[in-house]
């Protein structure tokens, strides 16, 4: 991908953390606006972008220094620092193993390292990445709250598949490896739970092989390794469309996503995501 280039997800999510967009969408929500002879209302995409803008709301409130407001300068520092993190592949290097800008700076193409620097300062500075050691030796981590970040990511590609946004960039596996490692870093699981599961998730309707996804295996409701692609034979395999898991993930009754094998174990995994990042926090 191009130096400054938007990946999947990253243009719809900066539309909807935009408050005029929110406020205009929001006017418009429950109303009906009639101008030369016609009604306009909020189409289904604009109800969508409202969401994304709530999921956006609820990320920012369990930021780790306390919540932010919706809307703020400090709130489009944080989105703009999500957006350009993600898009410079930073986050979905970090989201594979901890390491240093010198790792980082071989793991990931296109990116001098003056401005791979920018976006560490730019992370660690808001809460989404740690730090340790100092100087060259320091190790770079993602905090919880850059791994529920994919919450907004995901709602956010959903949204650009939807509205057809021109420019917009597809999601490709890189994409889908580093969504899986981080919404599974956040689901908490069944103590009793055990076993190796397949995710597979499909990016071309057309080709029947051309799968990305991780292999995740659970120890007693811990997540020991969701390691890229598809190893050994495992106890449970999820595989969908793109379409079928971004609804199933945030809406588990889509069940668009086909299960094999261990049912409980692929139904704990997707419950589990989908808890973690979309349920509305009990009051």
């Amino acid at each position: 991908m191009r130096d400054g280039e938007l990946r999947a997800g990253a243009q719809a999510l900066s539309l909807a953390a935009d408050p005029v967009n929110r406020e205009i969408l929001l006017a418009m929500s429950n109303r009906v606006l009639k101008m030369d002879g016609r009604d306009y209302t909020v189409s289904n995409e604009g109800q969508e972008a409202l969401f994304v803008a709530g999921i956006i709301g609820r990320w920012l409130a369990r930021a780790p220094d306390g919540p932010i407001e919706y809307g703020t300068k400090l709130a489009e520092r944080v989105v703009a620092a999500l957006v350009e993190g993600w898009s410079a592949a930073v986050v979905h290097a970090l989201a594979r193993e901890p390491m240093t800008a010198a790792e980082l700076d071989a793991a990931i193409d296109g990116l001098d390292r003056r401005r791979l620097q920018r976006h560490l300062v730019a992370m660690r500075g808001i809460g989404m990445i740690e730090a340790l050691g100092e100087g060259e030796a320091t190790i770079y981590d993602t905090t919880e709250w850059l791994q529920l970040g994919i919450a907004p990511l995901i709602a956010s590609a959903r949204l650009e598949r939807k509205r057809h946004l021109e420019g917009a960039n597809p999601v490709d596996g890189f994409d889908v490896e580093a969504g899986f490692r981080m919404a599974l870093a956040v689901s908490a699981l069944p103590e009793e739970l055990s076993g190796v599961c397949h995710l597979r998730l499909n990016l071309d309707e057309d080709r029947e092989d051309r799968y990305s996804g991780v292999t995740a295996e659970v120890i007693r409701g811990r997540i020991v390794s969701a390691v890229p692609g598809f190893h050994g034979s495992p106890d449970a395999s999820a595989a969908g469309t793109l379409d079928g898991w971004l609804d199933t993930v945030i809406d588990p009754g889509a069940k668009a996503v086909r299960t094999s094998g261990d049912e409980w174990l692929t139904g704990a995994l997707i419950g589990a995501i989908h808890k973690a990042l979309f349920s509305v926090p009990s009051e």
